[in-house]
């Protein structure tokens, strides 16, 4: 593409140096023409009429302090520096002229950095002299130094200037991306020091206006320096922005290109110095009066970047103002297409909302028809996953017609998805676990379980928890990945189960009689099953009862109940035949030995005859 906007601005930056420095030359007085003319102005302001018969009041003679040696020793080696790195200078402008190649740029790089720190050490020099004068001290010894200073150090700033115009090299676009990169490297880095004479050339004339110097017309030609200069740097933004974006396209077009990836990432880097540089100027147009708003607003939209600079009332509502117009021209040209293209959206969206009702309704139907395979869990996750595929799908086709790519949607849903999921380990856990009770089906919803160390009816299944409701009507969620690691107990998983109880009666007690009557008990009852066969045995005999087994089955719908009633009637059977229920008694024998322990008064009750001696207490157990 065509770069004559940055060749104009590399004739612009020379030009403007050279005027500058012209200016400079052809008015700038020197610092002692300057004392010379002050001492006429005061010779020329005494009255010519020197016998009139007014008095001349003597004036106010100031006496100056005597530098101190330490301060002369400063200033001595800041003259020797200057005056030694001037020599070394020269030698080395003598030197370039006859070298070529690679040992040119050597001694231009020594150069370059010698100039720079003999030119800080030489503005030092003068803004310590400038600082002793105004506290009084005499520096008549250094004025010879400062005259030189001052006076010769605006045209070497403009000859390093120049010197560097000559090897900039202007930024191709054409060429390839290590290409660019080297040419960007040497053109920034050459746009970085003229942009330093300038705050060189700045930082000299506040130094003359200390000295009472006429600095008019070199302030003036430092404003249009700067001036021009931000002007093509945010040409020259615009343009590097605008390659940011066409190389952006290519990469999106051709993400394989290697090429097209390595010139992205220069131009990217050529905006952030570009804008790094032209940011940096800010500070001296600012102080120059020079209007900055523009290119703060430039700098903004350009990087994104917030700075303490761009925090300003007249860049936000430049901004402001920008992005309304821009709006505005947006609505004008394209409203109505975006109206038709929300219109749409919002059409698609609906319609395939109620198309995702339809197909979940059809879905519920055909699993309620063969809701005895599977789970409650299973037939609510494939409902509502039907449901859920229907209004995806809906999305994305509603997203396509506002212009939205979906390859990009999809990778990022699948990069946060993998984010997500890593974040959320637990809650993973649990989901496997809910996959695995729905698939091997250990209880469902109704079922009466005891799992998770939690006892009670299954109201709610979700892949993550379970919710049990206990038989006093507590709610209890529990994550699956607790009831899946833990044994599950499931209630009420067959359709009969048996009652398990046991009857004690004395051991005078007829059994053949009290199994009989078990018997006609069970059979009594509607809800006890003929099949399996209700059980009455003998299980066992106690300390002071035979305890007979009562096992009938009954549906598992009817345990409780069952359980419930037989024991009230077995009770109420043998109280009515007199068969008795024996419990637990003991009779306690205690044995005293009077010939070695004291005298223990009788107990309260009576005891029968004990043998002398010391023998252990018996005890047995009284079946009644």
């Amino acid at each position: 593409m065509a770069f004559i906007s940055v060749g104009h601005f590399r004739w612009l930056l020379v030009a403007a140096a050279i005027f500058a420095t012209g200016l400079l030359l052809a008015g700038q007085p020197t610092y002692a023409q300057q004392a010379d003319a002050a001492a006429t102005d005061q010779t020329e302001a005494v009255p010519e009429s020197a016998d009139t018969e007014t008095p001349v009041e003597p004036e106010e003679v100031i006496e100056l302090k005597l530098l101190s040696n330490d301060q002369r020793k400063g200033l001595d080696e800041a003259s020797a520096i200057i005056s030694e790195n001037s020599d070394v200078i020269r030698g080395l402008e003598g030197r370039i002229v006859k070298e070529e190649g690679l040992r040119r740029e050597i001694l231009e790089t020594r150069l370059d950095s010698l100039f720079t720190e003999t030119l800080d050490t030489a503005m030092g020099f003068a803004e310590k002299l400038a600082d002793l004068r105004d506290d009084g001290y005499d520096i008549s010894a250094y004025s010879e130094q400062l005259t030189m200073v001052l006076e010769k150090l605006p045209p070497t700033i403009q000859e390093v200037a120049d010197r560097i115009a000559t090897r900039v090299i202007l930024p191709d676009f054409s060429k390839s991306a290590a290409e660019q990169a080297a040419i960007d490297e040497q053109f920034f880095a050459a746009v970085r020091v003229y942009y330093k004479t300038n705050k060189a050339l700045l930082r000299t004339a506040r130094v003359q206006e200390r000295f009472a110097m006429d600095t008019g017309e070199l302030v003036a030609a430092i404003r249009e320096n700067l001036a021009d200069g931000a002007a093509n740097t945010s040409i020259f933004l615009d343009l590097a922005t605008a390659q940011v974006k066409d190389l952006g396209a290519g990469v999106l077009a051709l993400p394989d290109d290697a090429e097209l990836k390595a010139q992205l990432k220069v131009a990217q880097d050529r905006v952030t110095k570009t804008a790094a540089i032209l940011e940096s100027n800010l500070g001296l147009m600012t102080e120059l009066d020079i209007p900055t708003a523009g290119y703060k607003q430039q700098l903004l939209t350009s990087t994104g970047s917030i700075t303490a600079s761009s925090l300003d009332i007249e860049v936000i509502s430049g901004l402001l103002a920008d992005w309304s117009d821009s709006l505005f021209d947006v609505l004008i040209e394209q409203g109505p297409g975006l109206a038709f293209q929300l219109l749409l959206f919002v059409a698609i969206i609906y319609i395939f909302r109620k198309l995702a009702g339809l197909v979940q309704r059809g879905v519920d139907s055909a699993l309620e028809a063969n809701r005895r395979h599977l789970s409650r869990l299973l037939r609510q996750m494939i409902s509502s996953t039907s449901k859920n595929i229907i209004i995806i799908l809906g999305v994305l086709i509603a997203l396509s017609q506002l212009g939205i790519s979906l390859g990009p949607l999809l990778t990022g849903l699948g990069i946060a998805g993998f984010i997500i999921g890593f974040a959320l380990q637990d809650s993973l856990s649990n989901f496997a676990s809910g996959m695995l009770i729905l698939f091997y089906r250990p209880f469902d919803v109704g079922d009466t379980i005891d799992a998770g160390g939690a006892r009670g009816k299954v109201s709610s299944m979700s892949l993550v928890n379970t919710t049990i409701r206990t038989f006093d009507n507590q709610s209890l969620i529990i994550p699956n990945n607790k009831i899946w690691q833990d044994v599950i107990t499931n209630v009420t998983d067959q359709k009969e189960r048996r009652v398990d109880m046991t009857f004690g009666v004395s051991y005078d007690e007829d059994i053949d009689r009290v199994e009989k009557l078990l018997l006609e008990i069970l059979n009594a009852d509607d809800r006890v099953l003929e099949d399996p066969e209700p059980l009455v045995k003998v299980g066992s005999f106690g300390d002071s009862s035979v305890n007979l087994l009562c096992r009938p089955w009954v549906k598992t719908e009817d345990y409780w109940d069952v359980l419930w009633d037989l024991n009230k009637k077995v009770k109420q059977a043998f109280d009515r035949e007199g068969i008795v229920i024996p419990f637990p008694q003991r009779d306690v024998h205690m044995f005293n030995d009077q010939a070695s322990a004291p005298h223990v008064p009788s107990p309260a009750f009576d005891t029968p005859d004990v043998p002398a001696g010391n023998e252990p207490l018996e005890s047995e157990d009284d079946d009644q």
